[in-house]
């Protein structure tokens, strides 16, 4: 923070600062936005109610945002926290280490993006904030929001959810306007976070008199009182206003009273505050003003070693020149640098300098910057404001440094190479190089169109074997993303086999190919191909072609083998891949697969552990994918009984489009875990969401959990038919029926058909289940994978004989039937199942004649519906058996209670636990195998529940001891 200027006035706002700061000094965060027009005191004002906070004990870090740095995602943030490979923090260090290069691929001419690199580096710094406040409160100050670029908004949004826990005072300004959409969401979650804002507008006249006695060294008569009325309260105004009458020497101070001059002409009659400012610029020397029009195109900061070179003189003869700028009120210092004292003095002298002399200036200080090896950000930021004028200077610096920009700022690398390039002609050196890079960062950016269009070009013109495999992997790619899966197969297999491209090449197309033929449903291909690029990915020792070739081998496998079958595929194809960053999205894509393999598979206990890890890989690189896996990692939740994870998991994942599968699947759970818990309002809000997506009958998996959740209210608004009727289209015959998770609704089918007098549709719903049970696939396809490569006899899974002795049980009365399933799901753990299925043999037991037993499987029903919370479900079991005149002989299922510490879950208990010891959110992830954003909700839930305000106030006096708990079960 720089030297506090003195505060006329905003006695109130100055109060509740300094609240502020004596909650966070307390361990309690806040959030706070100062809102104004320039110049109106939103930065003395933070400045003076700011002040004790380091003596109270506080971290204080402050940075300000500016429009020549919007172009580059989170520079402010990165600066203002202090990110950067030589700090001596070990933290910032190492997340400004991950946020530098891309990785180098062999045969590549360009480096790989991961995942998206913004959103990355968003996840690393709410992660770097969070450990900060483990050390201390912190206060966090980011000034003129209105200039920040839209990743700063996004991160600053959700440090607002950091501040309602950790002791972290968040502090922003802003200009009221110009109004965007991004500030205006900034504003609506600060305000979420409880914020504070505090709007400032114009100082009252006593105020303004008494700032310029202040000034003038005298209280303001009638003539001077009545010439500060234009500056409408403004404190900036005012001040410039007086400055500009001091210069002129058109006030005088006689008897404590400041006033005009009465015998000339004072100047100061313009009511502009950007006229005053200009006033006080003309004021200085011609020879200062130069040196600041140069140094105003180097950002509200700089360095005055930078700008000496820029300039052309020595540091020490620029330094007299910079002092005069000082003590005119026009710069101050900032730690190492210097800064104007306020934006608008910067504006106006960018604005006032010719358009032509300003061009010239930023290529000049782009180029001296350049030989002076000054980053490359602050390098580009004039490269990029010089381009409409630049004559070729700045195109060997754009092919010796973009690369380094990729990660930080994909979108900016493409500007400037889309400069280059139309630049030069093809017959330049330089490019091949650059035409490489475009395709990549455009395929990086989802620029579909873009990529196919230069990928072309490539193979249109180069006949270099390497550019021409790379410019048919991002052509194969794009056409693939726009979905002409059939297009990319075409233009891959006329490649195949000729010289066009290296052998390393030909096995990551091969694989590439093999992805597009699974796409068709021409698995055969599929496989011979995938076996192909893998023999020759090895020949080459190439990862890339050959864990691309297994995860293509691992679905073919689920073809032939089941899952079984197909899990030592996907486990070696993620032994080869290892931690190399360049497929980094592939073993996200594999580790996903695995844990939704290992539920098929019942192997709960490493699947929840597979959820977490892919989830928390995914946080770490940013991709898009994230929203996917929380909904598949709260499907299995659902399926383990662990309802509160899974309502985690679809809260954390309410971006994911309602219109897509995964969307209908999140809400399709969440009607099912509230309408067994009877909270049908909120039930029915996701019912109405639904209806706006119709799935119709389709049985790729999705449509199945929908009639799932849709039967369970139409069970309860009745009649019964109504539900027999939702699920009736799950009896649709379709190819691969092991695949499907049907296996979830026949069951349910079968015992409504039989409660509403309709045993056709019973028995042929137990009928499609044993179907299920016994299909194996067809010798044509076992055929043409290759009994030789044939590595386990298809065996069904065990859920589709469950479901199949369910509904034979329900529809023979056979009690023994229902139990065997009952068995099965205890023994593996799929809970609500179990209740499900114990309720159906209780109701049966009863039926043939065996109360007592009825009386016990119904008790042990009962236990599972309380575990879950299932309190609608547990009334339907007691009802069913009490028509059958059979009584529990224990209690009804209660409801969790909704405050203290038996409102917590398992995994809330334990994370509580780490908290009270003092982790940080980062820090519990880490050890519970848990991402970052799903630690922060559990502390979120957990607060809310304990009725305290911060994750401080749960100390280890107050801690119980829970259970011994097997992280591996956590979810």
């Amino acid at each position: 923070m720089v030297d506090v200027p003195v505060v006329v006035g905003r006695a109130a706002e100055l109060k509740v600062l300094r609240r502020l700061v004596a909650d966070v000094a307390g361990g309690r965060g806040g959030v706070v936005l100062v809102e104004g027009e320039p110049g109106i005191g939103k930065s003395a004002l933070l400045a003076a109610g700011l002040v004790g906070a380091e003596a109270a004990g506080c971290q204080v870090v402050s940075g300000a945002c500016d429009e020549l740095g919007q172009r580059f995602p989170l520079s402010v943030m990165m600066r203002t926290l202090g990110v950067h490979e030589e700090s001596a923090d070990p933290r910032r260090a190492a997340v400004a280490a991950a946020l530098s290069r891309p990785a180098v691929v062999p045969e590549w001419s360009v480096r790989m993006v991961a995942g998206n690199p913004v959103t990355a580096a968003v996840e690393q710094l709410l992660g770097l904030v969070d450990r900060l406040t483990t050390d201390g409160p912190l206060v966090l100050v980011v000034e003129d929001l209105h200039w920040a670029d839209d990743a700063t908004l996004l991160l600053w949004r959700r440090l607002c959810r950091t501040a309602l826990q950790a002791p972290l005072l968040l502090v922003g300004s802003l200009r009221p306007v110009p109004r965007r959409a991004e500030v205006d969401a900034l504003r609506g979650d600060a305000q979420a976070a409880n914020a504070v804002l505090l709007p400032l507008g114009g100082l009252p006249g006593a105020d303004v008199s008494a700032m310029t006695a202040e000034l003038t060294g005298g209280a303001p008569g009638p003539r001077l009182t009545e010439r500060l009325t234009s500056a409408a309260g403004n404190p900036l105004y005012v001040r410039e206003l007086v400055d500009a009458l001091a210069r002129a020497e058109a006030v005088r101070v006689t008897r404590g009273t400041a006033e005009l001059a009465d015998d000339r002409d004072t100047p100061g009659t313009a009511v502009s505050l950007a006229a005053v400012i200009a006033d006080r610029l003309d004021f200085l020397p011609v020879r200062v003003r130069e040196v600041l029009r140069t140094a105003a195109l180097l950002g509200h900061d700089f360095s005055v070693t930078n700008l000496a070179s820029i300039v052309g003189r020595p540091v020490i003869e620029l330094v007299s020149l910079l002092e005069e700028a000082v003590t005119a009120g026009v710069l101050e210092s900032k730690g190492a640098r210097l800064r104007f004292r306020h934006e608008l003095l910067r504006r106006s002298l960018y604005e006032t300098t010719p358009a032509a002399l300003r061009v010239a200036l930023q290529q000049q200080a782009a180029q001296v910057l350049m030989a002076a090896g000054v980053s490359v950000e602050r390098v580009a930021t004039l490269v990029l404001a010089a381009l409409d004028g630049a004559d070729g200077w700045e195109l060997d610096w754009i092919a010796a440094n973009t690369a380094d920009l990729t990660y930080r700022a994909p979108a900016i690398v493409a500007e400037l190479l889309e400069h280059a390039l139309s630049r030069i002609g093809e017959d330049d050196p330089r490019h091949a190089g650059l035409e490489d890079q475009l395709a990549t960062v455009a395929l990086a950016l989802g620029r579909w169109e873009q990529a196919e269009q230069i990928s072309r070009a490539i193979l249109a013109r180069s006949s270099d074997p390497a550019r021409t495999g790379q410019a048919l992997w991002v052509l194969g790619r794009s056409l693939q993303r726009v979905g002409r899966p059939d297009d990319a197969l075409e233009e891959l297999t006329s490649a195949a086999g000729t010289p066009r491209t290296t052998a390393l090449w030909q096995a990551r197309h091969d694989a590439l190919r093999s992805s597009f033929l699974i796409s068709l449903s021409r698995l055969s291909e599929a496989e011979r191909v995938a076996e192909q690029a893998f023999d020759t990915g090895e020949k080459n020792a190439d990862p890339m072609a050959m864990a691309y070739a297994l995860q293509i081998q691992t679905v073919t496998r689920v073809y032939e083998n089941g899952h079984a079958g197909g899990l030592p595929y996907l486990d070696r194809a993620l032994a080869i891949v290892g931690g190399a960053p360049e497929l980094a999205d592939l073993r996200l894509q594999l580790l996903g697969n695995r844990f939704v393999m290992l539920e098929e598979l019942d192997r709960f206990a490493e699947a929840a552990v597979g959820a977490r890890e892919s989830i928390a890989q995914a946080e770490r690189l940013g991709t898009p994918r994230l929203g996917t896996l929380r909904v598949q990692a709260g499907a299995l939740a659902y399926v383990m009984g662990r309802w509160d994870d899974a309502l985690t998991e679809f809260e954390l994942a309410a971006d994911v489009p309602a219109g897509v599968g995964m969307g209908i699947n999140r809400l399709a759970h969440l009607v099912l875990i509230a309408g067994h818990r009877a909270e049908w309002g909120a039930a029915a809000q996701h019912l109405d969401e639904l209806a706006h997506w119709d799935t119709g009958h389709d049985l790729s998996g999705v449509s199945t959990i929908v009639l799932w959740a849709r039967s369970l209210e139409a069970e309860r608004s009745g009649p019964v038919h109504r539900g027999v009727e939702t699920l009736a289209p799950s009896l649709a015959e379709a190819p691969d029926e092991r695949l499907l998770n049907r296996y979830y609704v026949l069951p349910v089918l079968t015992r409504l058909a039989l409660a509403a007098d309709d045993r056709p549709t019973a028995r042929a719903a137990a009928d499609a289940a044993r179907r299920d049970a016994e299909y194996k696939p067809a010798p044509r396809r076992q055929a043409a994978a290759g009994a030789a490569r044939r590595d386990a006899e298809y065996k069904p899974a065990p859920q589709l004989q469950a479901a199949a002795d369910w509904c034979r049980g329900l529809l023979d009365n056979d009690p023994a039937a229902l139990l065997t399933a009952a068995a099965y799901y205890r023994d593996v753990g799929r809970q609500p199942q179990l209740g499900n299925a114990l309720e159906d043999a209780a109701v049966v037991q009863a039926v043939v004649g065996d109360p007592a037993d009825a009386r016990t499987t119904l008790n042990e029903a009962l236990e599972v519906y309380a575990a879950l919370g299932a309190t609608w479900t547990a009334r339907r079991a007691t009802a069913r058996l009490r028509q059958l005149g059979i009584r529990p002989g224990v209690r009804g299922t209660r409801r969790r209670p909704k405050t203290g510490w038996p409102a917590l879950t398992d995994t809330e208990l334990r994370v509580a636990e780490l908290l009270a010891q003092g982790h940080s959110n980062p820090d519990i992830a880490a050890q519970l195998i848990l991402s970052r954003r799903t630690v922060e909700t559990h502390v979120s839930h957990i607060l809310t529940k304990l009725r305290v305000r911060s994750r401080h106030d749960i100390t280890p006096p107050t801690l119980p001891v829970p259970e011994p708990l097997d992280r591996r079960a956590l979810h």
